[in-house]
């Protein structure tokens, strides 16, 4: 093989290496997606949820089906965690939070298919940062008989056109606080 044909297939690999670092990649228990530039680790004792698995919360498909998915990794059969976007016409502030609210009580909705008995508990909004950005952080505990049965705990950020929505939903407490930490450590690269 002459120079200029090594240096034609080299290039070639190169441009194929570098292509493939742009899709989403999962991989050595860190999970990055290109839309967002994000990364985020998984733990070993966590399960990604794919294509033909999600809805097997406690049989119903409502809390990991989304138009957008990015990505699901569960703990047991009822500690999700869920990523995905909407898209969103760009420049409205008040009609990004608008929306954001709306994702959280249809969040809920979702919730109360899956415990029909439930009603809402306590539900609070505030802001936490995330990678350098200012993330909305939503909680809704969800009820029976005045005991907690699942909380969820929502995180949304618009991007331009975009609005990022990570959605911890979990029975117990320390599963719950463990996903919360993981989104809380992932990297968003500008």
């Amino acid at each position: 093989m002459n120079r200029l044909n090594f240096f034609s297939v080299l290039l070639l690999v190169l441009i194929t290496i570098t292509a493939c670092k742009k899709k989403n990649t999962f991989e050595n228990n860190r999970f990055f997606d290109k839309t967002f530039n994000w990364e985020i680790a998984i733990p070993d004792d966590y399960e990604k949820v794919i294509q033909k698995e999600r809805g097997e919360l406690k049989g119903d498909t409502a809390l990991v089906k989304k138009e957008h998915s990015i990505v699901a990794f569960k703990r047991d059969k009822a500690n999700y965690f869920s990523a995905n976007y909407e898209n969103f016409a760009a420049g409205n502030i008040g009609g990004v939070d608008l929306k954001m609210r709306l994702k959280d009580f249809l969040i809920l909705k979702d919730i109360g298919k899956v415990y029909p008995k439930g009603k809402m508990g306590d539900y609070s909004v505030s802001s936490e940062n995330i990678s350098g950005l200012k993330f909305r952080k939503s909680e809704i505990e969800v009820t029976e008989g005045g005991k907690t049965v699942a909380t969820a705990v929502i995180f949304s950020k618009e991007f331009g056109d975009k609005i990022f929505i990570a959605s911890i939903i979990y029975e117990d407490e320390d599963y719950g606080k463990e996903m919360i930490d993981l989104f809380k450590k992932s990297t968003f690269k500008k």
